[in-house]
Formats: C-alpha cells, structure tokens, sequence
C-alpha cells in the first residue's frame, strides 16, 4: 500500500469512529431521557386538588382549605411571574438598542433576581400554609412532593404552557430562569 492509501484508510477510520461515537451518544442520551420521563409524577393542572387530596389523603374539609392556599398561591405567583415577563421584555428591548444601557440592564437583571426571589418565598409560604394544616404523616408526604418538585432535576412535572402552579419561577425543562 502506498503512503495516500494509507492516510485515507486512516482517515476512513477515524471517521468511523467519530460517527459510531455520535450514534453512541445519541443512543444513552435518549434512554437516559425516557427513564427521566418514566420517573415523572404527573401533577394535572385542572386538578391539582385532587392530586393533593390523593397524595395526601386529604378529607373535604382539608381539601377546600387547600383548594383556597392554592388559588391565593395562584394569584400571588401568577402576579409575579407577569411583572418576570415584563422585565424580561424590557430586558430583551434593552439589548436590541443599538447602544445598550448597561446600567439599565443590571438594574433589570437586579429586578429579575429580587422577583424570582419573591417567588421562592411565596412558593414557601404556601408550603409552610399547606404545612401547617397537615398531620405528621401527610406533612412527610407533602415534603417528599415538594422536594421533589423543587429538585433541580424536576421528578414532579408541573402543567407546561400556563407557567402557574407549583414551584414556577424555573422554567420548563425549562428552565432556570
């Protein structure tokens, strides 16, 4: 064989590899991917309530009262995320100006962070709400919900589009925000 035959069999093979590698990849990637989905707790939107009151075993009583927690949350975090949109889309008008106002944008990046902020604290509250009207058992249920919910990893998956509910102020897939 001669030495240009050689360097193209080299080079045939090493893209071989390169491309066995992606396939590879791409393959792990996706299990990993539908093991993730598989281990997702669905928690519907149009019934979030009565998730609660499955999950937790909830009697009427405690489910009206968690009924009115959540819609107060709703509102509450509803408020916030609209003035997140807001600033968002002040931020973005900001960076399409020709000559960007960095003190502006660092204001609106401070504004952002204090409102998601708020989010977090009233996402607490309604835990701590929530909490307080549980016995010792639904309180350890309703703990492993919400940690799992507020992982970084997201086992419990929110209702996506709304951006409403539980623990939203990260995005979807989404999203830390």
């Amino acid at each position: 064989m001669n030495k240009a035959n050689k360097i193209w069999m080299w080079l045939a093979l090493i893209l071989l590899a390169v491309n066995l590698s992606t396939i590879g990849s791409f393959w792990y990637h996706m299990q990993q991917e539908r093991i993730v989905e598989e281990n997702k707790v669905e928690m519907p939107d149009e019934f979030r309530t009565r998730f609660l009151k499955d999950q937790l075993g909830l009697n009427e009583e405690e489910k009206m009262i968690f009924r009115s927690l959540n819609r107060n949350y709703n509102h509450d975090a509803n408020q916030i995320m609209n003035q997140l949109s807001a600033l968002r889309s002040e931020m973005v008008q900001q960076l399409g100006n020709k000559n960007c106002d960095t003190l502006k944008l660092k204001n609106i990046a401070g504004e952002i962070g204090e409102m998601h902020r708020e989010l977090k604290l009233t996402t607490v509250q309604f835990y701590l709400d929530m909490k307080s009207e549980l016995n010792e058992e639904q309180q350890a249920k309703l703990y492993d919900l919400f940690s799992r919910l507020l992982q970084k990893d997201e086992n419990v998956k929110t209702p996506k589009g709304r951006r409403r509910g539980w623990g939203h102020g990260n995005g979807s897939g989404g999203r830390n925000q």
